[in-house]
């Protein structure tokens, strides 16, 4: 071997080509002389499972495997190189890859360096900035009389009953109870008859022109009235066999026993307390609010796609169940709901990662006896042996994400307890 060939370096080189955000590329040159060695060890592998006529099976001389299986040889001589060296690449040049890197191209030459080409996605390093005292506009965490008034009305609109309505005409407020028969152009419509059908005139009607081809008809009466149906002009044939009115029940002590409670006042006390939980976690979740966005807003990086994508698809998968029940949805309203929640996933996506950020600044950890006393309250609402021996082996398997669970609880705990508050 000459001077100038023992001073050529046989390690490969990586190097970083391009940073766009969080999406790298990077080159990986591999040597001639170990693409000349993988090459040689892929044709002996070859060699001793080739079946090439004339000879016993992995018996075959070697030149001749090679002229069979030489492209084969190749392919797999640049698959165990990629495989070898680009994790490598990966680790030498301190790259924190969230997605299978992706090859782009692969150039090789006899007798020259494997070049390969290769696209990673990679995890943003913020520096979280501006996390502490962050301002904050709390609201009430007690509820108004207002709100115990309007939960009494609920109730009461729920225990309502209808009475015979003093009125001989249909008003606004009125329930009416009517048959029906529709037709459009002469022509009856099937499966548009009914009788006793219940109409309340203070809410929104499927049928455009009900309402108000029915007020001011009185019982008995009947009377053909222009609607719309399915987008069509239909004569609808009405009598109004009854009108009636809705009847709230007087707040009162017989009321509160009808809910279960042995006074008015016990009653009032109950819904105070259901009503004082519900606005201090709606206060509490506005908060949380708040201080997210603030970080959101204050910490601005590149986010890598592939994350963002999954995010966002998770996002749709959930948004499509929910619609399940619904008639069937067009591609322009999943691609308008799809823009519309993109921002959103870039959102949870940037946060996660400020959280991370913030967490390692302040140097929070996760105990081992934190783990624990987060197992022992799972532990508690277990409902049998079974069901323990169950959670604690998904604890023994998602210790990790259950940590990260801890940790970021913890760390939010820390922006509540450092923020500015004022009230609303």
């Amino acid at each position: 071997m000459g001077i100038f060939s023992a001073l050529k370096s046989d390690k490969p080189k990586f190097k970083k080509l391009k940073e766009e955000g969080c999406v790298v590329t990077l080159s990986v040159e591999v040597t001639p002389q170990e693409v000349t060695d993988q090459s040689q060890t892929a044709l002996m592998r070859l060699q001793s499972q080739a079946r090439i006529p004339g000879f016993r099976p992995g018996k075959a001389p070697l030149d001749l495997v090679k002229q069979h299986f030489a492209g084969r040889a190749r392919e797999e001589a640049i698959d165990a190189l990629i495989r070898k060296h680009v994790p490598a690449a990966l680790e030498d040049l301190k790259l924190r890859v969230v997605e299978t890197p992706m090859v782009e191209d692969v150039k090789w030459k006899d007798g020259e360096p494997l070049l390969i080409t290769v696209k990673a996605e990679i995890a943003p390093t913020p520096v979280a900035k501006d996390y502490l005292k962050i301002p904050v506009t709390r609201k009430p965490q007690t509820a108004d009389a207002a709100a115990l008034d309007k939960r009494i009305d609920e109730l009461r609109d729920a225990q309502a009953r209808l009475d015979v309505a003093a009125d001989d005409k249909v008003g606004g407020k009125n329930f009416v109870v009517i048959d029906y028969s529709a037709s459009q152009g002469g022509k009856p419509l099937a499966n548009a008859k009914g009788t006793s059908e219940l109409v309340d005139m203070s809410s929104e009607q499927s049928v455009e022109g009900l309402a108000e081809g029915l007020k001011g008809m009185k019982r008995g009466e009947s009377k053909t009235i222009k609607v719309k149906l399915g987008g069509k002009e239909t004569d609808l044939t009405v009598t109004v066999t009854e009108i009636k009115t809705k009847v709230l029940p007087a707040v009162d002590a017989e009321f509160a026993k009808d809910m279960g409670m042995e006074s008015l006042e016990e009653l009032k006390g109950k819904l105070k307390e259901v009503l004082d939980r519900e606005v201090k976690t709606a206060s509490e979740s506005d908060v949380v609010r708040q201080i997210e966005e603030a970080l959101v807003k204050a910490n601005v990086f590149p986010l890598p796609p592939s994350m963002v994508e999954r995010q966002l698809e998770g996002m749709m998968e959930r948004m499509r169940r929910q619609l399940m029940g619904a008639t069937q949805i067009s591609d322009k309203v999943l691609t308008d709901l799809r823009a519309k929640l993109q921002p959103k996933a870039e959102d949870e996506v940037r946060l996660a990662f400020v959280m991370s950020a913030i967490a390692e600044k302040e140097k929070i950890a996760v105990t081992d006896a934190e783990l624990a006393s987060e197992l022992e309250a799972g532990l508690k609402d277990a409902e049998n042996e079974e069901k323990k021996k169950e959670l604690h082996r998904i604890f023994a398997q998602r210790k990790d994400q259950i940590s990260h669970m801890i940790r970021e609880r913890k760390t939010l705990n820390l922006l509540k307890e450092k923020a500015v508050y004022k009230d609303a």
